[in-house]
């Protein structure tokens, strides 16, 4: 007797089984390593800020003056120069960062909801950014997070980062 050739549908069920739940795993830990690349660039984006911030500080003796918080990089502030932070670098003068680097997308149908807010007193400056997965690399938490002159990222604890 001639022993038939093929997979039962049996097998076929278990492989296509198998093969969901390898697609579903990939899916996810792909969704997690997007969350991760847009939180680096965000660290990555506010330390570039940070860095000019230090050099208009050398020059000027004093932060970019602000009245309460404003946006920076796309749909705020894409310069900063002698001026300070400004809409274009249209103004004469050194210029620090040129543009000013926008957040990304948190991931909700590609939409920017979140900003790179900046808020100084020409003493100390508060940037304010979003982390959508904690990093415990380099002990930042999940949610908001503020950067200040001379210490590290760190989570808000009461929900606002203030000067």
């Amino acid at each position: 007797m001639e022993k038939p050739s093929g997979i039962t549908l049996v097998e076929g069920l278990i492989i296509g089984g198998i093969f969901c739940i390898l697609l579903f795993a990939t899916g996810i830990s792909l969704s997690a390593a997007r969350e991760r690349v847009r939180d680096y660039k965000r660290i990555s984006d506010v330390s570039r800020v940070q860095a000019a911030l230090e050099l208009y500080y050398n020059e000027q003796n004093q932060y970019p003056k602000t009245e309460g918080k404003i946006a920076l990089g796309n749909g705020g502030a894409l310069c900063l120069s002698s001026s300070g932070f400004q809409p274009t670098c249209s103004s004469t003068g050194r210029v620090f960062l040129n543009p000013v680097p926008s957040q990304t997308g948190i991931g909700l149908g590609g939409s920017d909801l979140q900003v790179y807010a900046y808020e100084s007193d020409g003493e100390n400056y508060v940037i304010s950014l979003v982390i959508e997965r904690a990093i415990p690399q380099v002990a930042i938490e999940k949610g908001l997070v503020c950067a200040r002159p001379g210490s590290p990222i760190q989570a808000s604890a009461s929900g606002v980062c203030a000067l």
